[in-house]
């Protein structure tokens, strides 16, 4: 999202994390904008019995945190990666100075930080109503569309079934079963072990 050169133009370090390690601790101040360069990290949230439950997954240029750095609250979630990873962290003071300088880079923030507003507002609505089956191909759907692919024949779902599971509240047992029953409706394959959800095209307009 941000070029490297204008983050340490502005006085961004890159640390580095092992597998698993704790990026930003639930509860902790969030003082830094973070900003994936390589590797992978997930957000996740925990009840009182201990039941993980994963906001988001991020990956190589993705930004996270984003609400309570800006607001500068405690983060409500832990930040853990989930691979040897590099994250880029910037003060509070200095990457604001960083938005004044760049409007195109506070111009495409904004853009993000509103598809996730969509997404949670999406995934509430899901999780308080619907049916596993459909909850689950909302999801997959919902990544289609941010990667782009909805006018593609098909999209390789780049997450695996725990890690749906984990994304939706769903036990990794009804996400298996759920996408069996996608599968044999026709909106989802497998092949070689991996979920890939396809377009549907109505009677009239399917392609040749």
């Amino acid at each position: 999202m941000v070029p490297a050169e204008i983050l340490e133009r502005h006085g961004a370090r890159l640390v580095r994390y092992r597998k698993d390690e704790i990026i930003v601790e639930q509860g902790s101040q969030a003082r830094d904008f973070l900003i994936v360069k390589s590797g992978g990290v997930k957000m996740a949230s925990f009840n009182d019995d201990g039941r993980e439950f994963v906001q988001g997954y991020f990956s190589e240029g993705q930004s996270f945190g984003e609400p309570p750095f800006f607001n500068q609250m405690p983060y409500p979630a832990t930040a853990i990666a989930v691979v040897d990873s590099a994250i880029w962290r910037c003060s509070h003071e200095a990457f604001i100075e960083l938005l004044r300088a760049n409007f195109e880079i506070h111009l495409q923030l904004t853009r993000v930080l509103s598809g996730r507003l969509m997404y949670k507002a999406m995934m509430l609505a899901e999780i308080a109503v619907e049916e596993a089956a459909h909850r689950l191909c909302t999801l997959i759907e919902y990544f289609a569309r941010e990667a782009g692919a909805m006018q593609r024949p098909d999209f390789r779902v780049p997450y695996t079934r725990q890690q749906l599971a984990d994304m939706t509240g769903l036990r990794v047992e009804t996400v298996i079963r759920s996408v069996k029953e996608l599968e044999h409706v026709g909106k989802l394959r497998i092949e070689d072990g991996k979920i890939i959800w396809r377009r549907m095209i109505p009677d009239n307009t399917r392609e040749e």
